[in-house]
């Protein structure tokens, strides 16, 4: 009895572990005007942008300083998720940091932002989360099929192929096991 519940607390184990870092992240409040103009931007930088697939993670305003010469006062920095899919095949997920000119209603470029302190300071938080992670599930089932259906396909041809040199080798027909 010790056994079978020690082996099903190991099994259930097992299959939760996988699911235990898939806690849903809470998203992060802004505006929609915000979330269309990032949209509209990732829509523009990858052609191959999944639509519906951008999330906010973690978002920040704050003003700049009239005295820094900028076209933009209120900025909001944000931290979003996006997928992009090529040729339904490549499946990508990006993780970057964005700036919106809340008042402009477009994002401002990295070279012009981050000479402003609380902008290079969200970026540098942020700076171990971005990146790009490729998905390569399907790249590699489609990888093992070339591999294998040729494989089956010859095994199932090897089964039925007839071969009448072993038949004639068999029944002796060139007579190649005589003595003299």
């Amino acid at each position: 009895m010790m056994k079978k519940g020690i082996f099903a607390l190991i099994v259930a184990l097992l299959v939760a572990f996988p699911f235990a870092g898939t806690a849903a992240h809470a998203e992060a409040d802004v505006s929609d005007e915000v979330k269309k103009g990032l949209a509209g931007y990732l829509a523009e930088e990858h052609y191959d942008y999944d639509k519906g697939s951008l999330k906010i993670e973690t978002a920040e305003s704050f003003e700049v300083d009239s005295s820094a010469d900028k076209d933009f006062s209120k900025v909001t920095a944000v931290l979003v998720d996006f997928t992009t899919v090529r040729d339904n095949i490549f499946f990508e997920d990006h993780t970057a940091v964005l700036f919106y000119d809340t008042e402009a209603n477009a994002v401002i470029p990295d070279a012009s932002i981050l000479d402003v302190e609380e902008a290079s300071a969200f970026k540098d938080s942020h700076a171990d989360v971005t990146g790009e992670h490729l998905h390569m599930t399907v790249i590699m089932v489609l990888s093992a099929l070339m591999l294998i259906i040729p494989a089956i396909i010859g095994y199932v041809w090897m089964k039925r192929k007839y071969s009448t040199l072993r038949f004639k080798l068999q029944n002796n027909v060139y007579e190649t096991n005589s003595t003299f």
